[in-house]
């Protein structure tokens, strides 16, 4: 997964902050949805990840924590990431596992925590450089 940071500040420098915060969150939904793309998520792997409790993120490098952190630098705040969000972005793409976090109560409790961990994970990330 790598996202170019430099298009971001760029939209950011051009478009204003006001504007960058009011696309944060097809941004952000577009990441979760190339996401799952690219870890082949599908109805069996979340209904065990769910019964087993297992995180998402663990599957990210430090290299990926990184990217998402700078990102999450640049807009802020991040109360915008709800579970609401997270099944609208995949929902398209991923039908069934959207109506499994909306339908199944502990896959909705999961989905909480991997949101949870999610921004606790980026904000304990050491970003090297800000600059990239």
């Amino acid at each position: 997964m790598a996202f170019d940071l430099s298009k971001i500040k760029e939209y950011v420098g051009v478009f204003g902050r006001g504007l960058m915060l009011h696309t944060a969150p097809r941004v952000v939904g577009g990441m979760l949805n190339q996401l799952c793309h690219e870890w082949k998520l599908d109805k069996a792997k979340i209904t065990e990840y769910v019964e087993n409790n297992t995180s998402l993120w663990n599957q990210l490098t430090p290299e990926n924590w990184k990217e998402i952190a700078a990102l999450a630098d640049v807009l802020g705040d991040l109360d915008f990431i709800t579970p609401e969000l997270v099944i609208e972005s995949i929902k398209k793409d991923f039908y069934q596992i959207a109506s499994l976090l909306v339908n199944w109560p502990e896959a909705s409790a999961w989905l909480e925590r991997q949101i949870t961990e999610l921004k606790q994970g980026i904000v304990s990330t050491d970003i090297d450089n800000k600059d990239t």
